[in-house]
């Protein structure tokens, strides 16, 4: 994946997610259709879509220059024709409109509480895109913000994948579980920590 100063370099800890897809849906001919929310560089989507060529998906961010990388990484890995990059805010009202219903939802969202960023390793604090690191006071805002869209645009027996940061999977799964989603269990990094919230819809 080319990468840029707009968009968060890839991670170990972003496999967890795509792991926890293709296990949940382990049929490679699968016509499942994806949706990753706050794409930048591409690496979710793209990735789940060279692991299942029979899916199509959509990328959705609110930052051009992350939409253009996004874009740029979809036509050199040969997946351009089955994937779809979208602008689109979900801290707007009616960023989902129009939507039809994902297989699967899986997002990365900014996670950081603001307070912490100061404190991160420097490669990550001085060369990361505070818009991709920075989750609010508590770090849950995007979350907060993205539970109910998501429940709106999941099929029946889809699933929702948020990758979260250390101590977030517990508060994360209320904010679901508030929405009627049934949780599934929390998919463990390399390290052994939480880091990403399954649910699937009501």
């Amino acid at each position: 994946f080319a990468v840029s100063a707009d968009v968060l370099t890839p991670r170990p800890d972003s496999e967890t997610a795509i792991e926890a897809v293709l296990d949940h849906f382990p049929d490679r001919a699968a016509k499942l259709r994806l949706l990753d929310l706050g794409t930048g560089s591409g690496c979710l989507l793209l990735t789940l879509l060279a692991e299942r060529p029979a899916a199509t998906g959509m990328g959705i961010d609110k930052s051009p220059a992350a939409l253009a990388m996004a874009r740029a990484n979809a036509q050199a890995l040969g997946l351009a024709e089955r994937s779809q990059i979208w602008a689109g805010d979900w801290s707007q009202m009616g960023w989902s409109d129009g939507l039809a219903p994902f297989d699967v939802v899986v997002a990365n969202p900014p996670y950081i509480p603001s307070a912490d960023i100061a404190g991160l390793e420097p490669e990550v604090r001085q060369y990361e895109p505070r818009l991709a690191l920075d989750g609010g006071p508590d770090g849950l805002d995007a979350y907060r913000l993205l539970v109910e869209g998501v429940r709106a645009l999941l099929k029946p027996g889809g699933l929702a994948v948020f990758e979260v940061g250390v101590g977030q999977a517990g508060p994360v799964e209320l904010l679901l579980r508030r929405q009627g989603f049934t949780i599934l269990p929390a998919r463990q990094d390399l390290a052994g920590i939480p880091r990403c919230v399954l649910a699937a819809p009501p």
